[in-house]
């Protein structure tokens, strides 16, 4: 179990991006087993524990980032099978959300175990195809960021949909961050996210961009805070992202052939 202090003050508020050492020198990085080779998302549940998922079927696993090692595996269902982009944790329960935005819900199980599930439609696929999950307690919603627009008003942005815990609805218009605001910082036409998920010190909200190998940070209101590139030579493909408790960044990257990568970032 990995438990961290949490900063306090105008500090942790103001911690951005840029406020990361993302040098090779200062990254520590794990190569996963081999049944996390499609690892598709990453969450911290209760105590600080890290979680993450696959792309194809509906298990989550417990990892101990300091012992390197997978402390257990349940699933949803038998386990359920599908195009799962995305994990978040709120109140108890975990979330998957599918590219067609279906979100899953279950309690967390021991090693193992089948859970029960609900399974909430959302519409979201209609618009988009989603790819990435990420919880906002502040107004108690799932944050579901588009990465493929299917919708012609949202094409020329970066979107994410609010799902509210309380009505089990998407709530609210999307917020929609100019593409170009994000674009025009990495030199390139397009950024398109694979992962979501709130800073714990500032609030803000970091999109990973695979494809890209880029990062943006963006306030809960839509203003980019900051855009930064990483070494593509160190990250193969970027799909999920989370953060420890003292700010710590954790990036997951999809193996394909090869072993699937867990990387930590510090601040500075």
């Amino acid at each position: 179990m990995v438990v961290l202090t949490l900063p306090t003050g105008a500090w942790a508020q103001n911690v951005t991006l840029h406020d990361y050492d993302f040098s090779e020198a200062s990254a520590t990085q794990w190569r996963l087993p081999g049944r996390l080779r499609e690892i598709s998302g990453l969450t911290l549940g209760r105590e600080g524990r890290l979680f993450a998922h696959n792309d194809e079927r509906a298990v989550i696993f417990e990892i101990n980032p300091t012992a390197r090692r997978v402390v257990k595996g349940f699933a949803m269902g038998d386990p359920v099978r599908g195009d799962f982009e995305g994990i978040a944790y709120a109140e108890e329960r975990f979330y998957l959300v599918t590219s067609g935005g279906l979100i899953y819900e279950s309690r967390e199980g021991e090693d193992d175990e089948r859970m029960l599930y609900n399974i909430y439609g959302t519409g979201v696929g209609k618009k988009c195809e989603v790819e990435g999950l990420a919880f906002e307690p502040a107004d108690r919603v799932l944050l579901l960021v588009c990465k493929t627009p299917r919708d012609k008003e949202i094409e020329d942005f970066v979107a994410i949909y609010r799902f509210s815990l309380d009505s089990r609805e998407i709530t609210g218009a999307p917020l929609l961050i100019p593409l170009g605001e994000i674009t025009s910082r990495i030199d390139g036409k397009s950024f398109r996210p694979s992962g979501i998920e709130r800073h714990p010190l500032s609030g803000n909200y970091i999109i990973v961009a695979a494809q890209q190998s880029a990062m943006a940070e963006i306030t809960p209101d839509g203003r980019v805070v900051a855009v930064v590139k990483l070494k593509r030579g160190n990250h193969r493909q970027i799909e999920g992202i989370t953060f420890t408790s003292d700010g710590t960044l954790l990036l997951a990257d999809e193996g394909g052939r090869r072993r699937a990568r867990l990387t930590l970032y510090h601040l500075r």
